[in-house]
């Protein structure tokens, strides 16, 4: 868990506040994301850009509870062997397709075998997908699984058009379509991920802006700079030295909350030659160092 910081300009809060609709919502990120596409990607800030354009099957409240999102209601059963999940009727991805459970067995089919997925580990105990009818799908476990739920909060759970994921897999992130609150309209590198709102998204009355742009500014300085110019109206992540200066000014917000991301250290302990070095033969040394 790692406690994530996220500044809003007053301007944006009043308008929300007020209940008019702005135009186009401008988020200042840490780093450009990698590959926008939820079978590849990994990093923190992609998951936060995917957010926008890609409906999980099941979502996280402010609580860290499961809530419906693209399945509107699921069940174990009686060994715990098999989820059966219900998908909401009437959802369309981006390109006109319907998201029904072929879709979602197609996904979660790519998740499971493809070369350029990073969620097979994260679905290994899921031997077949059932499609019992349009709106209901069943995933059948090789053992009990508990974290499944959660690992369908995240990507393994955003479902793409069949039609994108048809292609080339690492072609994929090129042109996202998925069947989130916004459609992807072109990426920048470096500069810009542009997003517009989708009209036929399934929860439209929720969505209160036409545009959303990402710009990667890796310096936290440049970032805060440009929110308090107007050239932004969010930015993610504050450095821990601006904060009293943040909340000193009437003009923004600070939003401090714990967000599901972690950093992590491997240790390479049987992968070719390169594990033949102390660390990765003694645990003395490891532990040494985790101590430290």
């Amino acid at each position: 868990m790692r406690a994530w910081a996220l500044v809003l300009a007053a301007a944006w809060l009043g308008g929300a506040a007020a209940g008019v609709q702005a135009a186009t919502l401008r988020i200042g990120l840490q780093e450009d994301p990698d590959a926008l596409d939820p079978a590849r990607g990994g990093s923190f800030v992609g998951r936060v850009v995917m957010a926008a354009f890609c409906d999980k099957l099941v979502d996280v409240d402010e609580k860290l509870g499961f809530r419906p999102q693209l399945a509107t209601a699921w069940s174990w059963s009686p060994d715990s062997r098999a989820l059966t999940l219900t998908l909401r009727d009437g959802v369309l991805f981006h390109d006109g397709e319907a998201m029904d459970a072929v879709a979602v067995k197609a996904n979660l089919d790519r998740y499971r075998s493809a070369p350029e997925s990073q969620r097979k580990s994260e679905l290994k105990p899921v031997q077949n997908v059932v499609v019992v009818d349009g709106h209901t799908v069943r995933l059948e476990l090789s053992e009990p699984y508990a974290p499944l739920l959660g690992v369908l909060s995240d990507r393994a759970g955003m479902m793409m058009s069949p039609k994108a994921i048809a292609g080339p897999g690492t072609a994929v992130a090129d042109k996202p379509v998925c069947s989130g609150p916004f459609r992807f309209v072109e990426r920048v590198a470096q500069q810009r991920i542009v997003f517009d709102r989708f009209d036929r998204y399934w929860d439209a009355p929720s969505v209160h802006f036409d545009r959303v742009i990402y710009s990667p500014m890796p310096d936290s300085t440049v970032r805060l700079a440009n929110l308090r110019a107007g050239a932004l109206d969010v930015i993610e992540r504050v450095s821990p030295t601006d904060i009293k200066a943040v909340r000193s000014d009437a003009r923004l917000q600070l939003i401090d909350s714990t967000a599901l991301g972690y950093n992590l250290i491997s240790f390479n302990l049987g992968n070719t030659g390169r594990a033949d070095t102390p660390i990765g033969k003694d645990a003395r040394v490891r532990e040494a160092f985790e101590l430290s």
